[in-house]
Formats: structure tokens, C-alpha cells, sequence
């Protein structure tokens, strides 16, 4: 049994007995009869006395299990802010680590590279990208100036029975970023959007970057990316970079198509 119901049940005694020994100082009072009158006016005193010791005892209680939670909460703050403060300055390490320029260098293909292929050049951007990024899947659509449709051309981690399905101008999201020619992330694709399998089974990401390969204000690719993490302000400048410097490339090889 607790200390408080002890308390409680020792306070509702207490105030028992002082209710019976005024009841039976208020009979005796009116037989006229003085000892017991007496005793149970001694009795009442000590009662009260006892009922109030007790009280006191369950109000300094009270106050220190106040202090105790108040404890409680200052070093629940202060945990999580040395949580923040650990979180912010992994943060700033890595945005000080991550250097655009650095990373636009290691992406693009070295000089010498099969650059007149046009599928070994995307899958080597998006391999290149995933080292650099994590991403988990990745898919780059080539514009075809004979049928003006985006059909696949490199692939990331990309495994289904069923190929990439082309699209045109302002269809679907990867055709929508086409047309308006401006990078669209989401944060929160719907479960089982983009599945990816590996041998610990199939996952599910939830973060998609979609990024316009634009040359002469006119889009002639599409680069998909998928990962577990958020792309951040600069991976989206490190794509942005990387999309404008495909474009040039991309074009020369679609002429010689």
C-alpha cells in the first residue's frame, strides 16, 4: 500500500474518531455529565492536533512531489536541448562538408568516358549521383524529336517487370516538370508510389526530386531521383547544376541519333 492511501485512510479515522468524540462531549454537555465531558474535550483537542500534523505532512508531500516533477521537466529540457544542439551541429558539419563544386566534379564523367552512348552516359550520371547522394532509384527520359515523346534512357536500381512508360509534354509529373521546366520535389509520395527491391525485400522511399534537363529554354530530359532522405537546398543546387551540364551533352548526342 502506498504512503498516500495511508495517509487517507489514517486522515479519514482521525476525523471518526473526532466526529464521535464531539458528538459524545455534546451528549455529556447536555447530561451534565463533567468527566466525560472533560475526556472527550482532551480527546477532540489531540484528534484535531493529530488531523493536523497529518495535513501537514500530506501538504509537505505534495510539495515535493511538485519540486520532483518540476525537476523532472527542467531535465527533460535540458536533454532535449543537448538533443538539438547535437542535431544542429551534425547539420552544419555536413553542410560545411558537403561542397557543391566538389560534388558537381566527381558526378559529371571524366574526359574519355563513352559520351557517344547515350544510355552508358545517363547511367553513369545517376550511378555517380547515388555515390554522392544515397539515392535508392534513379530514371533519366530522353526527349525523341520524331514521336516528341520522353522514352527511357538510363536506369538506377530500377527493377520491374514492366519498362518505363514514355510520356509527352505536361503528361504526368515527370511530363508536367517538362513543360514548366523547374525542379519539383515531394516530400511524401503515397505508399508503394516507387518500390525498390534489394535482398532485405522490397522498401518503399518516400522522397522523389524531379529535375528538368533544359537546353535552349526547351526540355529534352527528365532525371528522376528517389531516396529515404529529404534533398535539401544544396542537393537541389548540386542537381540543378548537374541537369544544365547534361544538357549540352544531351543534345549533341541526340543530333548524331
Amino acid at each position: 500500500m502506498s504512503q498516500t492511501k495511508k495517509n487517507v485512510i489514517i486522515g479519514q479515522l482521525i476525523f471518526a474518531f473526532l466526529t464521535v468524540s464531539i458528538l459524545v462531549t455534546i451528549f455529556a454537555a447536555q447530561a451534565e455529565v463533567m468527566v466525560m465531558m472533560f475526556v472527550c474535550a482532551i480527546v477532540s483537542i489531540v484528534m484535531s492536533l493529530g488531523l493536523l500534523m497529518l495535513l501537514l505532512q500530506v501538504n509537505k508531500k505534495f510539495e515535493e512531489n511538485i519540486q520532483e516533477v518540476v525537476r523532472l521537466k527542467q531535465r527533460e529540457n535540458n536533454q532535449l536541448k543537448k538533443k538539438q544542439r547535437i542535431i544542429d551541429n551534425i547539420g552544419q558539419q555536413h553542410t560545411e562538408e558537403f561542397n557543391v563544386d566538389e560534388a558537381f566534379t566527381r558526378i559529371m564523367p571524366a574526359a574519355g568516358s563513352d559520351l557517344n552512348n547515350i544510355v552508358a552516359y545517363t547511367e553513369q550520371v545517376l550511378q555517380n549521383i547515388a555515390k554522392e547522394m544515397e539515392i535508392v532509384q534513379g530514371l533519366v527520359f530522353v526527349l525523341n524529336d520524331k514521336d516528341q515523346l520522353f522514352h527511357i534512357s538510363g536506369e538506377y536500381a530500377y527493377y520491374s517487370e514492366d519498362r518505363p512508360r514514355s510520356f509527352s509534354l505536361g503528361e504526368t509529373l515527370s511530363g508536367q516538370v517538362a513543360k514548366n521546366r523547374k525542379i519539383l520535389t515531394i516530400k511524401e509520395l503515397p505508399e508503394g508510389y516507387i518500390t525498390v527491391l534489394s535482398g532485405l525485400g522490397k522498401s518503399h522511399p518516400r522522397q522523389l526530386i524531379i529535375i528538368p534537363i533544359v537546353y535552349n529554354h526547351k526540355s529534352i530530359g527528365i532525371m528522376e531521383l528517389a531516396s529515404f532522405k529529404p534533398f535539401g537546398e544544396n542537393e537541389e543546387l548540386l542537381l540543378r547544376n548537374v541537369g544544365e551540364s547534361m544538357a549540352n551533352l544531351l543534345n549533341e548526342i541526340r543530333n548524331h541519333l
